[in-house]
């Protein structure tokens, strides 16, 4: 009987000893995943409002398109959707190009495309058939109109002249209001965007009196 106690008190201690093992085994693996899970839910806390932020500024950045309409002599006239740096020789490409008959002595493929623009493509002949109809449409009597006159025109009507655009509208009449009526049709060379052949052009279809 006395060797049995000294057995009974070692068997205590060693399960004694195995619990306790257990047991910091336990807590040690329960500290390392609450650990390993703080990282990430903090990584997902501070990307996810960096991500929202890209993508509202690079919404913001990016320009709005533009609409132009292309008609005349090319392949494929119609209304066309561009990026605002985008050229008026894009436009044409867009359209299918000009068509054999075309006349494309007067379009500037260089000049920037502008929301709401038309590009017109003559035929060729087409302006001087323009010039004689115009001559001879004159009922006896009646004085001929000698066009628009940029003194008191406004903004629809500049823009009933083949050519002038709203941009290009706008702008004659921000120079009229700044530095008074114009003296003569050449004066509109002072104004970007009417170069020499353009005021040329335009010069049947406009009047200062």
């Amino acid at each position: 009987m006395k060797r049995l106690i000294p057995l009974k008190k070692y068997s205590l201690y060693i399960i004694a000893g195995i619990m306790i093992v257990i047991t910091i085994s336990f807590f040690a693996l329960a500290g390392k995943g609450e650990k390993s899970a703080e990282p990430s839910v903090l990584k997902e806390n501070k990307e996810s409002p960096v991500t929202l932020e890209e993508k509202q500024e690079s919404a913001e950045s990016e320009p709005p398109p533009i609409v132009v309409e292309v008609k005349g002599a090319v392949r494929k006239p119609g209304v066309y959707t561009f990026q605002s740096e985008d050229r008026v020789e894009e436009a044409i490409k867009r359209a299918g190009g000009f068509t054999s008959k075309a006349d494309t002595y007067e379009i500037n493929q260089a000049a920037k495309l502008e929301d709401s623009m038309m590009i017109y493509v003559r035929k060729q002949g087409e302006a001087e058939k323009q010039t004689q109809t115009s001559a001879t449409d004159m009922s006896p009597g009646i004085e001929k109109s000698q066009g628009v006159n940029v003194n008191q025109a406004d903004a629809a009507e500049l823009q009933s002249i083949n050519g002038i655009g709203p941009a290009k509208a706008e702008a004659i009449i921000a120079y009229r209001e700044e530095h008074g009526e114009f003296e003569q049709i050449e004066d509109l060379r002072n104004i970007s965007g009417f170069g020499e052949k353009t005021v040329e052009r335009l010069k049947s279809q406009l009047t200062v009196k």
